[in-house]
């Protein structure tokens, strides 16, 4: 049974979240963020026999769903074709499950965890990040910034996120240009997850994107907390693996 998320439904929308780190923490981002009667942000919790199965959290477009194994793709698949989804978030698993029921495409990597040492050094030039100039890098970087996002409603969101102190942007210069960014996107009680960590084409091989990685994990860790992300492909994943960072599982992403 799907519900709509109310007030006192929290604590198990809020467990439902815990099911996986990275996408339940961006979740929970959005959920303290917006709060669960904000029509820009809408929340869903998909109970089985009154037990909390999935946390869904739906952003124009994009539904990320947190989900258990016990959870039962046709309800959300019902909720996608109601709302014209288009990209839909969650673990490789649910994804799937839901391709099966929808139809569409779909890519997968690995989610991720931080196992590596402390991280001892400084980094000077990095800094705070501006939103425009690190838009401009990640769409000089991404081809999916390029298509998919227009910056006013993605610094608006990422806006409430800095607000709540949950997430954090930052740039790296080079001779006064910045040209590399990486951001704590999420967290959540128990991990930080880094995301969007992008350098410029011309700059790249460097190790700019190591080093941007590298101050982040620092971050996290001074916060008490365990650094996360997901790998965009396997050969990203084998630079995170550089870092510090090990597989934890796999995500997937299903275009309608």
């Amino acid at each position: 049974m799907l519900i709509k998320l109310t007030p006192n439904l929290i604590p198990a929308f809020t467990e439902a979240c815990t099911y996986e780190r990275v996408f339940g923490s961006r979740i929970m981002t959005a959920l303290r963020a917006y709060g669960p009667e904000d029509a820009r942000a809408l929340f869903w919790l998909l109970l089985k026999d009154d037990s909390p199965t999935a946390a869904l959290y739906l952003a124009g477009d994009v539904l990320v769903v947190s989900a258990a194994p016990k959870a039962d793709p046709a309800p959300i698949a019902e909720l996608v074709q109601e709302h014209g989804v288009l990209e839909v978030d969650t673990n490789w698993d649910q994804c799937a499950a839901l391709q099966k029921l929808l139809g569409g495409t779909t890519e997968s990597s690995y989610y991720m965890v931080y196992r590596g040492n402390p991280v001892e050094d400084d980094f000077p030039d990095i800094t705070p990040g501006d939103p425009l100039a690190v838009f401009s890098v990640l769409q000089r970087s991404h081809e999916y910034y390029r298509t998919h996002l227009r910056f006013e409603p993605w610094a608006e969101d990422l806006g409430r996120r800095l607000d709540t102190g949950l997430a954090e942007l930052y740039q790296l210069e080079v001779d006064g240009e910045v040209v590399a960014t990486g951001s704590i996107s999420s967290q959540d009680d128990e991990c930080g997850v880094i995301a969007a960590v992008a350098v410029v084409p011309e700059y790249r091989h460097q190790g700019l994107g190591s080093r941007i990685s590298r101050f982040l994990v620092k971050r996290i860790l001074e916060m008490g907390k365990t650094p996360r992300l997901i790998s965009g492909y396997d050969e990203v994943a084998e630079l995170y693996r550089q870092v510090g960072f090990a597989p934890c599982g796999h995500w997937g992403e299903l275009y309608l």
